[in-house]
């Protein structure tokens, strides 16, 4: 099986490099990811310039681009006929209302444009600035990907995975796996602080994502509770 990778954490992010490590048992992967990081940007894509493409090892390429970019670059570009897209592992979760920002989810989105089966994966963080170890995140990662290829392939059009951090956990636990698992409903919070100057005033986001509205049964609850979350979009 020939699998594509990409993110939007950028080509030598920590959750990619694990993806490839974990996807590589599954088949063949090459990685076409984004030359910086490009979180956030949803399914922009880059059509007033030109896009560098830059080969950094034998299956591992880097664009000056968004991740639905690389996606696209990759499936009209390269010879390789892919079975498989995956996106990530994202240095956070993709929650709710995220997919509809998160350039991890709009590459998968892409891939599935092209009529490939996607699969984005996120890993939720519990505290951001402070170092991560992702092996865990890998075993799990290794775990989820088994289920959802074992599934009907038309199941598994464009899957949203979420994994939950279980870093404080002394040794591996046995985590639940939810499937299919709804989208929260509702939106992030949207805290802003404000300072006026003159006639303009600047707002800076203080939102907290672990602060967010939780629906029960639903992608967020599920996470935070320490259960991986599967949506099947």
């Amino acid at each position: 099986m020939n699998i594509l990778i990409s993110n939007d954490d950028g080509w030598d992010a920590p959750g990619i490099v694990a993806l490839v490590e974990v996807a590589s048992a599954f088949g063949k992967c090459t990685v076409v990811a984004p030359a910086d990081e490009q979180s956030g940007v949803s399914h922009q894509l880059t059509l007033r310039r030109p896009l560098k493409l830059v080969q950094r090892s034998t299956n591992t390429w880097s664009l000056d681009g968004t991740p639905a970019d690389c996606v696209r670059v990759a499936l009209t570009q390269f010879d390789t006929k892919f079975d498989l897209m995956l996106a990530g592992i994202n240095n956070g979760g993709n929650l709710g209302a995220d997919i509809y920002v998160s350039g991890t989810v709009a590459a998968a989105r892409e891939a599935t444009l092209f009529g490939l089966p996607a699969i984005a994966i996120s890993q939720h963080r519990l505290r951001f600035g402070e170092a991560f170890d992702w092996t865990r995140t890998k075993e799990l990662c290794a775990k989820v990907l088994k289920h959802c290829l074992e599934s009907d392939p038309a199941q598994r059009e464009l899957v949203n995975i979420n994994l939950p951090d279980i870093s404080d956990a002394s040794s591996l636990p046995e985590i639940a796996i939810v499937d299919p698992c709804p989208l929260d409903p509702s939106p992030r919070p949207a805290n802003y602080e404000s300072e006026k100057d003159g006639n303009i005033t600047q707002l800076t986001f203080t939102g907290k994502y672990n602060d967010r509205k939780q629906t029960a049964g639903c992608d967020v609850e599920t996470c935070f509770s320490k259960r991986v979350s599967i949506t099947r979009m």
